[in-house]
């Protein structure tokens, strides 16, 4: 797997005071037409166990009490803040972290909830209700193709994409400002080949590739609008691990067999850029004022 920059250091240090870049799983209704976004959010966390039994017999409230210890809990909270405003349901999912290979039905998985007017809960459940679980946030069965995916961001999500529940994807960067209002929605598109990059823009990848990515986020991109009641735009940023190159489209609306460039920053030669100075041109293409 090609490793990379993190492209959120090219956003979140030119933020203004207050505004965040927060990133999370999220579901479509896949029966409807266009697809329309479901009201269940996924933040997802790794969970490392130095020996099996403890992830088969450890304690529930071990779990809890270090999630409450760590600095994932202040980003459920700062979350929980934005998804209250969307009408977003919030769950922190906690996955084993462990190979593909002995990932069952039977594996368990940790819920993190918070009860109506009191603390978070934790419930322990196994693949096999969270494949569940997916099917109904989805509206039903979801594929990604026969192949599935060879990595993921955690072995559980590997496993699963092999099945009829595919894991939902996630939103890269959702930029927040300092009131709880989602104002860009940004999908990192990293390019590893040699090619040049300019040959691999979202008009040769929708809708025939990755349709479904990109309506999902459309979806997503909706919702907002809809609540905001103004313009949240739905930001492309491309870079490349080859050469120091990145490129970013506002998307406009999407066509059932094509896509409309609102916006085009063009190749940004960032050789020799320290991510700050990135992040703050990036941020001024995005119209923020810093």
């Amino acid at each position: 797997m090609s490793r990379g920059p993190d492209p959120s250091d090219w956003i979140a240090p030119s933020l203004p005071a207050g505004w965040r870049l927060l990133s999370f799983h999220f579901f479509v209704d896949w029966m409807q037409s266009p697809p329309r976004l479901a009201n269940r959010v996924w933040m997802t966390r790794q969970v490392r166990f130095e020996h099996e039994s403890e992830m088969v017999e450890g304690p529930k409230s071990d779990l809890l009490r270090l999630f409450n210890q760590s600095e994932d809990w202040r980003f459920f909270e700062d979350l929980e803040r934005v998804c209250s405003n969307y009408r977003h349901d919030l769950s922190a999912i906690l996955l084993p972290d462990i190979p593909v290979s002995v990932i069952t039905e039977q594996t368990p998985v940790w819920v993190i909830r918070r009860a109506e007017n009191t603390g978070l809960g934790i419930g322990k459940y196994s693949v096999s209700n969270l494949k569940t679980a997916i099917q109904r946030h989805s509206g039903g069965p979801v594929n990604v193709g026969k192949k599935g995916l060879t990595f993921g961001t955690s072995a559980v999500e590997c496993f699963l994409s092999g099945s009829d529940a595919a894991f939902p994807g996630d939103a890269d960067g959702v930029v927040v400002d300092d009131q709880n209002q989602v104002r860009f929605i940004i999908e990192f598109k990293k390019h590893t080949i040699g090619d040049a990059l300019d040959n691999h823009l979202i008009n040769r990848y929708y809708p025939s590739r990755d349709g479904r990515k990109y309506k999902r986020l459309e979806a997503l991109r909706t919702h907002y609008e809809c609540v905001n009641q103004f313009p949240t735009p739905l930001v492309m940023l491309y870079f490349s691990t080859r050469e120091p190159v990145i490129r970013l489209q506002e998307i406009g609306r999407l066509n059932d067999d094509s896509v409309d460039i609102r916006h085009d920053s063009g190749n940004i030669n960032t050789n020799g850029m320290h991510p700050d100075a990135i992040s703050k041109q990036v941020v001024q293409w995005l119209g923020i004022q810093i």
